[in-house]
């Protein structure tokens, strides 16, 4: 430091290298605060290192409230069918990824990208049956399935009950309920003729 030697002559009693010697009273030179002003550095060690303690809680709640939102948004999306979280992705969001989108979702980027070949059959079989439904009504499932395997569509009796069932259709009784008052009232009235004629 005080320059009395040349530099090679330093290096060279010491053996070390000139670039360390020059490192080193580099690193002094910065930190000659903390060695000519201890309790000062000291002092803004702790103010700095109380901000960022501070800074700290203050993530760690941010972290925390995240967290709880997060497992109450995973378990919504657990309630949704796969159609319904693949009707939510936004493919051209700039900020969020399609992976990441597909992650936060909970399904596979593969699951995005399937396209299920039934349902356009489906939809079919299930315009079918409300046809069916309105042209006559009183067809069970047994024979609406009937039906359609004469129209030419190959389905099961299950699936026609499945889909009869998710459609809400249900066959519409021909059979008129009969009355049983008018009998219980000529009953009645005969009960009385006999019952005033047996008392005369």
């Amino acid at each position: 430091m005080k320059n009395d030697e040349p530099l090679s002559a330093i290096t060279s009693a010491h053996n070390i290298t000139p670039k360390n010697l020059q490192n080193w009273k580099k690193t002094f030179l910065d930190n000659a605060e903390i060695a000519m002003e201890p309790s000062k550095a000291v002092k803004e060690y702790k103010v700095e290192l109380s901000a960022v303690q501070e800074q700290n809680e203050q993530l760690t709640k941010i972290v925390g409230k995240m967290t709880v939102e997060k497992e109450w948004l995973e378990k919504k999306l657990r309630g949704l069918g796969l159609s319904e979280r693949k009707s939510m992705v936004e493919p051209k969001l700039q900020n969020v990824s399609l992976s990441q989108q597909c992650i936060l979702l909970g399904m596979n980027r593969s699951s995005y990208y399937y396209q299920d070949q039934c349902n356009s059959t489906k939809e079919t079989i299930k315009r079918k049956i409300v046809d069916i439904f309105e042209d006559i009504p009183i067809y069970g499932a047994a024979k609406v399935h009937q039906q359609l395997l004469e129209d030419g569509f190959k389905v099961s009796l299950n699936t026609v009950s499945s889909y009869r069932q998710e459609l809400g259709l249900k066959a519409v009784l021909a059979v008129k309920q009969v009355d049983t008052t008018v009998p219980i009232k000529k009953i009645r009235v005969r009960s009385i003729i006999v019952a005033f004629l047996y008392h005369l």
